[in-house]
């Protein structure tokens, strides 16, 4: 909002000066005065402030002036601005030309000269308070008489319409209700197929490795999925977290995708290296999508390990998603390539293989980007990949079980914090973090 505006007119330099040093000694910290020495000086400057959409709050004018007397400037400020506040600042005015004012232009008050300063700044702070509130009850008896006028427009139809608009309602709810019901049944059968589809890691025979799975879909049906295979060779298991573009039920069709995808390479194409893995992924969901011709970006973000037991290491392969791994208290990071298995990269066809040392115990973690990206905390922001970091070193040494639990009680303190009336922060996304001790 722009500043409102105290015009001062005199045609006496000196008493506009001290005008101008008195109030805005007072009001220029909200208010902007200006002055004018005549009364087509002070009336081009009312049109030009008008014209820049500010209020005049106030208008102090001498009575006596060159050409126009202040009675007859007040009048014409009227005429303008019929809200603006009149005050007469004379010691030679004529009871005529008060009474004028007061008739013709609403004169607010009449001050002598030479004033009292307090008194003079006591006027104009009552003034201005008269000027908002005459504003605003203006403003409210505007809206209440267009609302008062919408009433009765709308009383003179509305309970002819009452009857109708009920049943339409009425109608029209049990049919999105009914489809409700079918769309949640649907969705409800696609989570039981995809839960299927997912393997159970409390499955998986090897003695030297213990797991948890934290797995939160934002919706009824994910597009977070983990899986694992032990088909790529004697001692050897792979262990993935991938992240399809979206989430609920679009994302869920891409992890359908995903996992026959991975079944597939591994268990018919006989495809038992993590780089090799991604790379035939890659391939296949280009292809099936049938995205040669056309730039959409539907692919999916992974971490992919492979733990050979004889060797004592674990390969890793990432599209844009990393490896998490501790030992000995140290926390490193191996990232994966930068682009995405699919998408619109589709020139990329070899992802790179990391090979690390487990002889040692170690303590890993696969996730997708949904716990870091969480918005919550006390000034809503994300979580953050640092801090995530930060949780999973200081969590590392407790059971698998207890590690879990953490993941899921600090996820739901950062969420906990009120947004606005209440309410708390909302999942934006599927979140998944996978973590698996390995004592080889």
């Amino acid at each position: 909002m722009k500043e409102p505006v105290i015009l001062c007119v005199d045609d006496e330099e000196i008493v506009l000066e001290s005008l101008e040093i008195e109030l805005s000694e007072k009001f220029g910290e909200k208010y902007m005065v200006e002055i004018a020495q005549s009364a087509d000086e002070a009336l081009e400057i009312i049109h030009e402030m008008l014209e820049e959409g500010r209020d005049i709050t106030v208008v102090i004018s001498d009575y006596i002036m060159p050409n126009v007397k202040g009675d007859e400037l007040l009048k014409k400020v009227h005429e303008i601005s019929p809200k603006t506040i009149k005050i007469m600042l004379t010691g030679q005015a004529s009871m005529e030309g008060v009474t004028n004012a007061i008739n013709e232009a609403r004169l607010y008050r009449y001050i002598s000269k030479p004033w009292q300063k307090e008194d003079l700044a006591l006027t104009i702070a009552e003034a201005n308070r008269t000027f908002y509130q005459d504003k605003l009850l203006e403003e409210q008896n505007q809206k209440l008489s267009e609302q008062n006028q919408q009433l009765k427009e709308l009383n003179n139809t509305l309970e002819q319409k009452v009857a109708e608009r009920t049943q339409e309602i009425a109608r029209k709810n049990a049919e999105l209700q009914k489809k409700n019901n079918n769309i949640t049944a649907s969705i409800r059968y696609a989570e039981r197929i995809q839960s299927t589809m997912m393997p159970n890691f409390a499955n998986i025979e090897a003695s030297y490795l213990e797991t948890f799975t934290f797995f939160k879909p934002k919706d009824i049906v994910s597009g977070d999925f983990y899986w694992y295979s032990q088909n790529i060779g004697e001692d050897r298991l792979l262990i993935t977290a991938v992240d399809c573009t979206g989430h609920g039920v679009p994302g869920a069709f891409m992890s359908f995708i995903g996992m026959e995808q991975l079944t597939e390479i591994t268990n018919v194409m006989k495809v038992a290296e993590a780089d090799q893995i991604l790379n035939n992924l890659h391939q296949g969901v280009i292809d099936i999508l049938k995205k040669e011709e056309n730039t959409v970006r539907d692919g999916m973000d992974m971490a992919l390990c492979i733990i050979n037991k004889q060797e004592k290491t674990i390969d890793f392969a990432g599209a844009k998603n990393s490896l998490v791994y501790i030992q000995n208290g140290e926390l490193h990071r191996i990232r994966g390539d930068k682009l995405p298995i699919g998408g619109k990269f589709l020139d990329q066809t070899t992802f790179t293989k990391h090979t690390i040392d487990v002889s040692s115990p170690t303590m890993c973690y696969l996730f997708t980007d949904g716990y870091q990206d969480q918005f919550g905390g006390p000034n809503g922001k994300k979580f953050m990949k640092s801090k995530f970091r930060e949780l999973l070193l200081s969590i590392h040494q407790y059971p698998l079980e207890t590690q879990r639990q953490i993941l899921s009680d600090t996820l739901r303190n950062w969420m906990s914090f009120p947004v606005k009336y209440g309410e708390k922060y909302r999942q934006i996304d599927d979140i998944l973090v996978i973590g698996f001790q390995v004592n080889l």
